[in-house]
């Protein structure tokens, strides 16, 4: 069941929030290998007290809003406080359990419970976000369900939230999203995934990986879910195209994303989009290939560890320097190279200069499209090797981080596999602040591919 169904059932009682739950529950326990398990918490009990307290809100017609019920999901890295009397803990990927400082809710999570949100647990992620592959030496790297004979990544760092979604505990999953944490892991699993643009979700009562880069994100089972995620979250429905003279499907412009960003992908990539974007072409109009000033600086300054190093490797000096000799493999060397960064100031200059000519592209295209990821998701057998990890952990980066690096917000939506069998993602890029309109630019082409216009 996806999210607008159950929104529907709820509002007409063919369905409970103590239903829906047990759905959850049951699912959950249709998968007991723990290696495969999307949550670093989940308790039943506490689901259900949830779901009953939703349930007798609606009863007395004191429903908090049409979501009073919803299960989804949370990253590892969102603190929650004190929900109907139990709590989930914040281990952010790491081995133990972070001060209680960091279980404070923020304001995304304030505004899901004001709405009755049904949180089901809080989902696995690589060591402080820091990589995109979903890889974790603490607590195990669950496999990516595209691949059912070998054990290729999932994705991440939101390495659990598209695994709720696929094995059905969860209608909708929230990430965050530094550099492609949300997109990635969407794209592998056949999701949609949606990037926000910085600072239109508030990030605070989140652990930051980077604070100028950090967005939070959505990850979900349609574009329509994506949708009425966004609602959840801003109380902004996203209208249709078709109707609104400066919102006609057929006036939307949409651009083709630099040579550099479509190079080196992994066989199937290339054509499962282009075929994409062929059938695109008759709803929006077509434009070519833009020019993304700076973009080469950009992803070099990127490949050397951009802001996000830096910036977490201060984060942990100051704030939680027991945990720095325990990182794990795949992101400890990163991140204590990083402590030797010393043009900051100047990174930071150069990438707001970078954003601010990033926006300038878009008087003359509405949206910039281009594969999400560029490769097939790795096996995990073959990231044995630092310098092997690291290479694939760049190109599975590469694409996305340009939406942080220059702050847009981005939408992936799936549209086919590659030669190996795995989902392949189309994303569209839109200006800063026009998240709404890229939604609603996103659900349009969802319906179009699916041939539903």
């Amino acid at each position: 069941m996806d999210l607008s169904t159950a929104l529907a059932a709820l509002k007409d009682g063919t369905l409970t929030a103590r239903d829906l739950a047990e759905a959850c529950i049951a699912a959950r326990a249709e998968r007991p290998d723990a290696r495969d398990n999307p949550y670093a918490a989940f308790s039943a009990g506490l689901l259900r007290a949830q779901a009953d307290a939703a349930d007798t809100r609606r009863q007395a017609g004191q429903a908090l809003s049409d979501f009073d019920g919803i299960p989804l999901s949370l990253k590892d890295n969102y603190g929650t406080g004190t929900v109907c009397g139990g709590t989930w803990p914040v281990f952010a990927g790491s081995p133990r359990r972070l001060p209680s400082m960091w279980n404070q809710a923020g304001g995304v999570v304030g505004r899901l419970l004001a709405q009755g949100a049904v949180i089901t647990g809080k989902t696995r992620m690589v060591e402080f976000a820091f990589s995109g592959l979903g890889a974790n030496g603490h607590w195990g790297t669950p496999r990516n369900p595209c691949d059912h004979d070998r054990h290729r990544v999932p994705g991440g760092s939101s390495t659990g939230a598209p695994l709720s979604l696929r094995e059905g505990s969860a209608l909708l999953a929230l990430g965050t999203d530094t550099a492609g944490s949300v997109r990635i892991p969407a794209a592998w699993n056949g999701l949609y995934g949606y990037k926000s643009s910085r600072g239109h979700l508030a990030t605070d009562g989140i652990v930051p990986l980077s604070p100028r880069l950090d967005t939070v994100g959505l990850l979900a089972l349609t574009a329509e879910d994506l949708a009425q995620g966004y609602r959840l979250l801003t109380g902004t429905a996203i209208d249709p195209l078709a109707g609104d003279p400066l919102m006609d499907p057929g006036a939307i412009r949409i651009g083709r994303a630099p040579d550099t960003l479509w190079q080196d992908c992994g066989p199937g990539v290339v054509a499962a989009v282009d075929a994409a974007l062929d059938r695109l072409n008759d709803l929006f109009r077509p434009v070519d290939t833009v020019m993304v000033p700076d973009l080469d600086e950009a992803l070099a300054l990127f490949r050397r560890g951009g802001l996000a190093g830096a910036e977490i490797y201060g984060f942990l000096t100051q704030e939680l320097p027991a945990w720095l000799s325990s990182l794990d493999a795949y992101v400890g060397p990163r991140i204590r190279a990083s402590a030797d960064v010393l043009d900051y100031d100047a990174r930071v200059a150069f990438l707001d200069r970078f954003a601010n000519g990033v926006q300038a592209l878009f008087h003359d295209v509405d949206v910039v499209a281009l594969p999400t990821v560029a490769i097939t998701p790795p096996l995990l057998a073959d990231l044995a090797e630092p310098s092997a990890y690291g290479r694939a952990n760049l190109m599975a980066l590469r694409n996305c981080c340009v939406a942080n690096l220059g702050d847009m917000a981005a939408v992936t939506l799936p549209v086919g596999t590659d030669d190996a069998g795995c989902p392949v993602g189309l994303q569209l890029l839109a200006p800063r602040g026009a998240d709404a309109r890229l939604l609603a630019i996103a659900r349009a082409a969802a319906r179009h591919l699916a041939g539903d216009d």
